[in-house]
C-alpha cells in the first residue's frame, strides 16, 4: 500500500494511478497537474470552445477519481486518460449535434492513444472508417496524405521527396482531406449509433 509520504514529483502515471486507487489525494492532485493542461489543449483543439474544454477538463479528472478503484488494473494509465478525454469530448459533441467536429474527433483519435480494452472497439471502427476512405484515394493523392497526416511530414519535405511544388503537394493533400471527409459525412448517422452505443456503457 501507497503512503501519503512515498508519493513523490518523479513517480510513473502507473504508479499515480496505483496510489488513486488507494485514495491517495496527493497522487490524485499531482496527476490533475500534470494532465490538465494536456487535457484542456484537446478539448478546445476539437471543440474551439473555452467553456466547454474547462468543463470537459473537470468531467474527466471527476470520472478519474470517481473510478479510481479500478485504476490499479489498467496497465497503460496514459491510453486510459486519453481514452477518457475522447469519451467526454464525444459526449459534448454528441449533446451539441456537432457532426462536423465528431468527424474531427474520429480523425484525431486514430492519431491519438488507445489501449486493448473493450473501450476502444469504438476506436477500432473509426480507424476502419477513415482507412476505407484513404483506400479510395488516387495512389498520388492517398501517399502525400499518408506522409503528411500520418507521418506528420510537412509540405516542403514531401515535395522535397516526390520531387514537386509544395504549393502542389499542399494542393493534393487538401483536396484528399475534403474527399475523406465527405466519404466520412456519409457515415455520420453510423458513427452517432456507435457513440451512442460507448457512451450509454
Amino acid at each position: 500500500m501507497t503512503a501519503s509520504n512515498d508519493i513523490t514529483p518523479n513517480m510513473s502515471v502507473k504508479a499515480l494511478f496505483e496510489a488513486i486507487a488507494q485514495n491517495e489525494e496527493q497522487a490524485f492532485k499531482m496527476l490533475f497537474n500534470l494532465y490538465k493542461a494536456r487535457t484542456y489543449a484537446v478539448a478546445f483543439k476539437l471543440t474551439k470552445l473555452a467553456y466547454a474544454s474547462e468543463e470537459i477538463t473537470q468531467d474527466v479528472f471527476i470520472s478519474i477519481w470517481v473510478s479510481r478503484a479500478q485504476l490499479a488494473q489498467v496497465k497503460d494509465a496514459e491510453a486510459y486518460i486519453y481514452t477518457v478525454i475522447y469519451n467526454k469530448v464525444s459526449r459534448y459533441l454528441k449533446k451539441e449535434s456537432n457532426k462536423e467536429r465528431i468527424l474531427q474527433l474520429s480523425i484525431w483519435n486514430t492519431k491519438s492513444y488507445s489501449n486493448e480494452t473493450e473501450e476502444t472497439v469504438f476506436v477500432h471502427d473509426q480507424q476502419k472508417l477513415l482507412w476505407e476512405a484513404v483506400q479510395q484515394l488516387s495512389p498520388q493523392k492517398k501517399l502525400m496524405y499518408e506522409l503528411h497526416e500520418m507521418q506528420g511530414k510537412s509540405y516542403d519535405e514531401i515535395a522535397k521527396t516526390l520531387d514537386l511544388s509544395p504549393h502542389t503537394v499542399k494542393s493534393h493533400v487538401l483536396q484528399a482531406v475534403k474527399f475523406i471527409r465527405n466519404c466520412l459525412k456519409d457515415r455520420v448517422l453510423f458513427i452517432l449509433m456507435l457513440l451512442a452505443f460507448l457512451l450509454m456503457r
